[in-house]
């Protein structure tokens, strides 16, 4: 069961898509929906020219204060007569970054909503790092929903991005009160590795006897990638059987790691059609 959900204010997209996608949700398993506004106000560092003077730091504290609470009470407004319950929490993020403030409060819910990742600027790190917090230490799965969004919440059609590790496992467990509700559902392998050491001598088919018990319609689909990255097949085969949610094993690296080395979680975060539910 979903009985709390937590939408942590990154950008501007945070009350758009995340919102509509908590409150389906919540609607159907008659759960409360929380939203975190932070003070965002770094502590002060010594540098050359000295500490920053105690009056300064003072006055953008109660500035950033200021900021959250108009946001805040805006948001409040919004919600006022929200068919579900819909809080809006104010946290300070000053001895910490808001991300680790994100992280802490996502422990005390089943599901965090967070905005797919825009592929540059600012709010490109910004979402990122609420995301790799989030999805790393607080122990809690990360829906990501696209702006504009369509799909249905709860999904009629899911998809499995399915490989034999521990986080792929831990996203089957966390998606399940969603699956549950799906229609049908797609254990989706892309070129799986045949054998003891891999997939085993039928991929996907240990895993889906799993969902069957649990009273899932599931079908085990595999498509060889191609010349194409692995994040491009979910998504290709999401698209084409009209899926409402991928489901995700998610691994948060750090942002130089990424940018790097590229990688699944990161490219689903930047160019998801429909929500990504991330476990880790």
């Amino acid at each position: 069961m979903i009985k709390d959900l937590l939408i942590p204010y990154v950008n501007a997209e945070s009350e758009g898509a995340p919102v509509a996608a908590a409150i389906a949700i919540a609607q159907t398993f008659e759960a409360h929906v929380a939203m975190l506004v932070t003070v965002d106000v770094p502590a002060p560092m010594p540098s050359d020219w000295g500490a920053m003077a105690y009056d300064i730091y003072a006055r953008l504290h109660e500035e950033a204060r200021r900021r959250a609470e108009g946001r805040a009470d805006a948001l409040r407004a919004r919600f006022a007569n929200a068919e579900v319950p819909v809080e809006v929490r104010i946290a300070e993020a000053v001895s910490v970054y808001p991300q680790n403030t994100a992280a802490m409060h996502a422990r005390h819910a089943d599901l965090t909503v967070l905005p797919t990742m825009p592929r540059d600027g600012v709010e490109n790190m910004l979402v990122h790092d609420c995301f790799h917090d989030v999805l790393r230490h607080s122990g809690r799965p990360v829906l990501a929903v696209p702006a504009g969004n369509l799909s249905t919440m709860p999904p009629r059609r899911a998809v499995i991005a399915w490989k034999p590790t521990r986080e792929a496992a831990r996203a089957v467990a966390d998606a399940m009160p969603l699956l549950r509700m799906a229609d049908a559902v797609d254990v989706l392998v892309v070129d799986p590795v045949v054998g003891e050491a891999g997939h085993g001598s039928e991929p996907g088919a240990d895993i889906a006897a799993h969902l069957a018990r649990h009273g899932l319609k599931v079908d085990v689909v595999t498509r060889p990638r191609m010349n194409f990255s692995v994040a491009y097949a979910l998504l290709d085969h999401a698209r084409n059987v009209g899926a409402d949610l991928l489901v995700a094993g998610g691994y948060g690296h750090s942002r130089l790691r990424e940018a790097m080395l590229g990688g699944t979680t990161r490219e689903l975060l930047q160019t998801a059609h429909l929500p990504v539910l991330f476990a880790h």
